[in-house]
């Protein structure tokens, strides 16, 4: 009885385990995923010309801050 209760325990520890485990690393994968969304708004912003920006609202100095909420065209 004690060894089937101790390994039913060991097992749901286990299980719990991964799934914190899967958990932060999906959290991770998100995370990268955001990133790399805001590098590639900021990289075609960042390439705009003043008067382009000006025709989306923006400024040159609005370009980090816009790519980092996503308001971009």
């Amino acid at each position: 009885m004690t060894t089937t209760l101790i390994s039913h325990t060991v097992g749901s520890l286990q299980t719990s385990l991964l799934s914190a485990f899967t958990a932060h690393f999906v959290e991770l994968c998100a995370g990268a995923s955001d990133g790399l969304d805001i590098e590639a708004r900021y990289d075609r912003l960042a390439r705009k010309s003043d008067s382009e920006l000006a025709a989306i609202g923006l400024n040159r100095s609005d370009v980090a801050q816009a790519a980092l909420t996503g308001r971009c065209n």
